[in-house]
């Protein structure tokens, strides 16, 4: 994990990402607040590969309550202009991460991060373990050009994943096109499916770590 936190911190420190707080953003980053607030799941929110949380500065306005950033990036954490009594942010990569066992999140937002895991899908359901009940999960994920890319491998994992109406009910999904920044992107917001009296690791316990 070192190794891959200092290329990030190197890519923080040089503006690599920086164009995340740019006005041709603004309307994914809408959708996805947008979503949150309408199934108002602002309460607690676990953004992943937050950065800079920018996700944050979004859903103040929508009723926040909670918010924990997780990322590599020690540089971005640190840039991350965030008040503390209802935040917090911790360095860890998406795969590695486990809150405490009294921690639950009404939604996790999973915003450009997904490529970057080996088994996108199986993240998804060992996430899912870490909701409240009517809790949400909103992806966002950049789709290039090129089909056969590792990110539309990715996108072709999490939404195969997403369809299995067994474990997931589709709340809302969509493609985006910026004409500006020439860009693509498919989104989609979901909710784990569960039974009465029983949670999520219960009824899949093929899922890893139920």
């Amino acid at each position: 994990m070192e190794n891959l936190s200092d290329e990030w911190d190197r890519q923080y420190k040089a503006g690599r990402w920086h164009f995340l707080n740019d006005i041709k953003e603004a309307a994914r980053y809408g959708i996805l607040s947008a979503w949150l607030e309408q199934t108002a799941t602002t309460r607690a929110v676990l953004d992943v590969g937050c950065g800079e949380a920018t996700l944050y500065h979004y859903l103040k306005s929508s009723g926040l309550k909670q918010y924990c950033g997780i990322d590599l990036s020690e540089i971005a954490l640190g840039n991350a202009c965030v008040t503390k009594d209802c935040t917090w942010l911790v360095q860890s990569d998406l795969e590695s991460f486990t809150p405490k066992p009294e921690d639950t999140f009404s939604a996790i937002v999973f915003n450009e991060v997904l490529y970057f895991c080996e088994e996108p899908e199986l993240q998804l359901n060992r996430y899912a373990k870490f909701l409240e009940d009517d809790g949400v999960i909103a992806i966002s994920m950049y789709t290039p050009a090129r089909e056969k890319s590792g990110a539309n491998r990715s996108i072709r994992k999490v939404w195969g994943e997403t369809n299995n109406t067994d474990r997931w009910q589709v709340l809302d999904d969509l493609e985006l096109k910026s004409y500006s920044k020439k860009a693509d992107w498919k989104l989609r917001l979901v909710r784990p499916v569960r039974k009465p009296g029983k949670n999520f690791a219960s009824l899949h316990p093929e899922v890893p770590g139920s």
